[in-house]
């Protein structure tokens, strides 16, 4: 019997200490706020050529450019040359005879002036309508039998405007 009434006790003083006070005297409305923000980072893919073949009798036109560009409205992508080109000449090596060389021109404009080495070629803007630049490779002229390969790096970054 003894027990029971512990027990009885138990469950009151449990029952009591799940009552939460509700308090409705103060009328007055509160008032706080909450920070919205999303942020997406700036991206593009930078798009060139496989490979461009050269000819020893006429120009060749590549190009290379932006695609799925994204970027702030204080901001540019530039591309630029960072190897390959030496004044203004991509150089191409016989592979089975790196004495043979031959170079081409590379120019912003069809039989324009060569590319400077490190050389800023393109700037583009979320407001640029067109994203690609023409590259264009001079003939290379009377070129001994064989087969000639060179490389040039283009490399593309966001800066400030």
């Amino acid at each position: 019997m003894k027990k029971k009434i512990i027990a009885g006790m138990m469950a009151a003083v449990l029952a009591a200490g799940m009552v939460m006070p509700v308090s409705a005297a103060d009328t007055t409305p509160q008032e706080n706020s909450v920070k919205v923000g999303y942020e997406e980072a700036s991206t593009f893919t930078l798009t060139i050529p496989a490979a461009v073949t050269l000819s020893e009798t006429e120009g060749t036109e590549g190009s290379i450019g932006l695609s799925a560009m994204n970027i702030e409205t204080t901001e540019k992508v530039q591309i630029k040359v960072t190897e390959g080109i030496t004044d203004g000449k991509v150089t191409l090596t016989d592979v089975k005879d790196s004495a043979n060389t031959c170079s081409s021109t590379v120019s912003l404009t069809e039989g324009g002036e060569g590319i400077a080495s490190d050389a800023v070629i393109a700037e583009f803007t979320m407001d640029s309508t067109l994203l690609t630049v023409p590259l264009y490779f001079s003939a290379l002229g009377e070129v001994p039998a064989g087969t000639y390969s060179g490389q040039i790096v283009y490399q593309a970054s966001i800066v400030s405007e």
